[in-house]
This record gives structure tokens, sequence and C-alpha cells, in this order.
């Protein structure tokens, strides 16, 4: 399943990632994958205006308030900044099951470029029932099994940068992690009424308990 996570980062967020980001030198993304045809560019993960972007995306993530019902992450690897200028894509690719000895269950795209300033450079993910492209507003994010056949369309105007992150999360299955968020999406509107009985709570918390990993 995928989930549209809105106003993961404000527009303060987006400036100071934007400033962070232009300090840094962009390299070559084929230094990441041994894909043909992979055309991008990114920053160092190593780099100082990368980690800084980084740790507050990935605090205002955990902070958001899907997130952890949507993916239940046990580990979030750091995120990688992306850009894609006028020509450049991503073809169809599946992305690596283990990263440094942790699996990755979900993929994780955050936004960062005004729909404005560019064309083209669609995420385009294969959901087994036809292909479904997502081009969001600047701060919304997408979260989407890493097992999905995705791929970044090229881009016909301006330049599209986002940070990429992956999760392992607690339970392993994306449809138990489906299931879960229905359920806890459900008992959220329950509770908003006082009417959430307890019985589903405790079939919410015993399946997590029964699927955690």
């Amino acid at each position: 399943m995928r989930f549209v996570l809105e106003h993961v980062l404000s527009a303060e967020d987006l400036a100071r990632v934007h400033t962070l980001i232009a300090q840094e030198t962009f390299v070559d993304g084929r230094a990441t994958s041994t894909l043909t045809g992979k055309n991008n560019l990114q920053l160092p993960v190593g780099s100082s205006g990368a980690q800084t972007a980084g740790t507050l995306v990935l605090e205002r993530l955990r902070a958001h308030p899907s997130f952890e019902s949507a993916v239940h992450p046990r580990f979030v690897f750091p995120p990688l900044i992306s850009c894609y200028e006028l020509g450049m894509e991503y073809p169809d690719h599946v992305d690596a099951a283990i990263m440094d000895d942790r699996r990755a269950d979900v993929a994780v795209t955050v936004f960062l470029s005004e729909l404005d300033s560019y064309e083209g450079g669609e995420l385009v993910v294969d959901t087994g029932n036809g292909e479904r492209s997502y081009r969001l507003q600047a701060g919304d994010a997408i979260a989407y099994p890493a097992s999905t056949l995705h791929r970044v369309a090229k881009v016909a105007r301006g330049t599209r940068l986002a940070a990429v992150t992956w999760v392992q999360s607690l339970v392993r299955d994306a449809g138990r992690r489906s299931i879960l968020y229905d359920l806890r999406s459900a008992l959220d509107r329950l509770e908003a009424q006082g009417r959430a009985p307890d019985r589903l709570h405790r079939s919410y918390w015993n399946l997590i308990r029964l699927w955690a990993e």
C-alpha cells in the first residue's frame, strides 16, 4: 500500500533545507547504483549539508501523525538528497533489499521542489494493477513498499529535488501494515467521538504483537 503524508516539512523547513543544499556540491548519482540508465545527481552522504538536512527531514517524518502508524519503523536510514535536472531520469528499478546489514522494507520520497518550478520528474510506481504517478507539493511525502518496481520520469523543465530514505519496519509484510493502518485510522476516528471499543484496541495491539519482528 502507498501512503501520502502531507505537510511533512513546513515552509520554514523547506527554506532551511534549500539553504543547506545550496552550500553543497552535487555528485553523479551513479555512485550509489550500478543500474544502467540512472541519470541524476545527489549530495555526498557525509557532507555537512546533507547530514543536517537529513536530520531535519527525519525529525519531521518521525513527528508526522501518520508516519508511525503507516510504516511501524524499527530503523530509518539517513536520507539521500537527490537532484534531477533537465533530461535526467531514473529508469524502472527495485530498491536494494539490504542496506548496511538492515532490511529495507519501505521507501519514502519527500518532495522538496515547488510544483511550478519543474515539469516531469514524476515518481511512477507499478501497483501490480497498472502504474500510478506521484508529483506532490513541496514538503509532502509518499511511502511505499521498497519491493515495488518504480522509476523517476524524465524532467522536462526545471530542477526536481527530493529527499529519499528507507525504513526497516517492525512489520515486514506490506499487506499486514496496510491492515494495521486501516485499523489505527478507524480507532482514531472512533476515539475522537468517544466511541472506541476496548475489544478493537485489544485486537489492534494483539495484531502488532503477533506480526512485529
